[in-house]
């Protein structure tokens, strides 16, 4: 089995989530969505229906706080009110992303990445993002005593199972993440479900996909 595998970095970062409401709250990782996102700007088409699996995973120095000058209407009072937001940043972060899926798609996504339409992105325009590889490898599955997860990850509900969580030291923080869109008015997505697990974290006596390189692949 081979799979796209492609490693990004990016000096500051920020995944909103849709239910931000005084504050703005960040993912620990980009949904499914932005990466989805972040391929077909890469390649300079709209996506078409196609379908594809992506193993999300990254790492980061630091979280830090900013605080902006945040600008709203007030449709009761009819006025343009000033409030300052505090903002959570990832400092320095990695992400690597394995996708697999149709092989003409895969080669399309991988001469995107590597010549890109346009300047790509993560999490807004105003954060550009630094493709540091790009490269097919092989995955096969592979029996462990023990693993520790090299960075931290989403973990599909799929592998995320009663034999799965026994075997884990430690436990996963649940989220539902948009992948897929839907329909663009109004603007619905697909919602996975998922564990968000910290790197370092130890799984013990099982069975796990990992890549030519020995990083895991979470699909």
């Amino acid at each position: 089995m081979e799979c796209l595998k492609a490693e990004f970095f990016s000096p500051i970062a920020l995944f909103k989530t849709p239910f931000s409401i005084k504050g703005i709250e960040t993912y620990p990782l980009p949904p499914y969505s932005t990466v989805i996102g972040l391929l077909y700007t890469a390649s300079g088409k709209k996506w078409k229906g196609e379908r594809f699996n992506i193993s999300v995973q990254g790492d980061y120095e630091a979280i830090f706080r900013d605080y902006v000058r945040f600008r709203k209407y007030n449709k009761k009072d009819k006025k343009l009110e000033t409030l300052p937001l505090e903002v959570p940043l990832f400092y320095n972060f990695r992400l690597t992303v394995h996708i697999l899926g149709d092989e003409n798609l895969l080669k399309e996504f991988e001469k995107a990445l590597k010549f890109p339409y346009v300047f790509p992105y993560l999490s807004g325009g105003e954060y550009p993002v630094k493709i540091t590889k790009v490269k097919m490898v092989a995955c096969r599955k592979e029996y462990f005593d023990t693993f520790n997860i090299p960075k931290n990850a989403y973990i599909p509900e799929n592998i995320f199972t009663e034999e799965f969580r026994v075997s884990l030291e430690g436990h996963g923080v649940y989220y539902r993440v948009p992948s897929f869109l839907i329909s663009q008015k109004p603007r619905q997505h697909e919602w996975v479900g998922v564990y968000y697990v910290q790197k370092g974290t130890k799984v013990s006596e099982m069975e796990l996909l990992v890549d030519e390189e020995g990083e895991p692949v979470w699909v």
